[in-house]
């Protein structure tokens, strides 16, 4: 997967995204393989947005080349983002759970002993999109991320 994009951050979003429409909770994990170092904050993971729309509520578990792995939120449209951040980089399992209205991220080596890296809890509509996004944290140029292992679960 390829994306441009100036981040996934601050109040607005800029990323490629590709996702499906899921209602309720749901549980998406990847394995990002590995992602171009377009930018040092190029992000490449799982997401679960709330709209389509670059300002929207949304939680995701990213790797970046060489900040670390990544568990941000935007819990109000249009608002800042946070984060936690843990040691790591790509190839890594991510993995991102909605029970509720609580969203968790946790990190892998193996894709079957999970770490959490954080949790936050803010209200989402029911119906929201979850998916894999990147950005390349320059609007001139793509960042290709190989992402593999792909699953939703729904309860």
């Amino acid at each position: 997967m390829a994306g441009s994009g100036a981040d996934i951050w601050g109040g607005s979003d800029q990323l490629q995204y590709a996702y499906q429409p899921v209602s309720g909770d749901a549980t998406i994990i990847a394995r990002v393989a590995s992602i171009q170092n377009t930018n040092g904050w190029a992000k490449a993971g799982v997401m679960i947005r709330e709209t389509l729309d670059a300002n929207a509520k949304n939680a995701m578990m990213a790797a970046t080349p060489s900040n670390g792995l990544d568990f941000q939120r935007r819990r109000t449209t249009g608002g800042g983002t946070n984060r936690n951040t843990v040691a790591g980089a790509a190839p890594r399992w991510l993995k991102l759970v909605r029970s509720g209205n609580t969203f968790t991220g946790y990190q892998s080596n193996d894709g079957t002993t999970w770490t959490q890296v954080g949790s936050v809890t803010f209200s989402m509509s029911t119906n929201v999109y979850i998916g894999l996004a990147v950005t390349s944290r320059n609007n001139s140029s793509l960042c290709t991320s190989v992402m593999d292992s792909v699953s939703v679960t729904l309860p």
